[in-house]
């Protein structure tokens, strides 16, 4: 018991920030250079300071949860990954890579219903999430969507045409989805 109060504790005085104008203006030029036809080296390195952004709680006990939750689900600890998951977005339910890494691991667990659900979160707080829009694209070819599903990876290329898991599904659903309207 004395465990959780310290870590509620902790992430009331480390509280997220809300999105500043300093990391949305860095997030903007970000992603304005990668419509921008950098090389493939550019666009990885760009990439990554987008990814740091999308991890950024903005208090670094939420952080700690975050980078938990990664560890233990890359270990396979799935049920373990999906609780500290669940701790972030309980300690900072406006941080949309909280619901982003639980749509992940819902979908590796074949709960598309909650992946859905909480990718659809995940975009309605960064809608230019493109690893969302991708992982939305997955899910929706799963549930063999395939025109919303090619639509979603469409999007995710739009906001980053090096995105390689839309890369693969666009092309992937090309032919199936030729000719029809999206």
């Amino acid at each position: 018991m004395t465990r959780w109060l310290a870590l509620i504790l902790l992430v009331f005085l480390a509280s997220p920030a809300s999105a500043d104008e300093a990391g949305t203006s860095s997030l903007d030029a970000l992603l304005s250079q990668l419509t921008q036809s950098p090389s493939e080296t550019e666009a990885e390195q760009i990439s990554e300071e987008i990814w740091a952004l999308f991890y950024d709680s903005g208090s670094p006990t939420v952080d700690l949860l975050l980078q938990r939750g990664i560890t233990a689900e890359k270990a396979g600890m799935t049920d373990l990954a999906s609780d500290f998951f669940g701790d972030v977005i309980e300690f900072a339910p406006d941080f949309a890579e909280g619901y982003n890494r639980r749509a992940g691991l819902e979908f590796k667990r074949e709960k598309y219903d909650a992946a859905l659900e909480d990718l659809n979160k995940t975009l309605s707080l960064q809608p230019r999430h493109f690893g969302a829009l991708a992982g939305l694209g997955l899910v929706l070819e799963r549930l063999g969507a395939k025109a919303a599903a090619h639509q979603a990876y469409s999007d995710a290329l739009a906001i980053n045409p090096f995105e390689k898991t839309a890369k693969a599904g666009a092309a992937r659903l090309a032919d199936a989805v030729k000719g029809r309207s999206l």
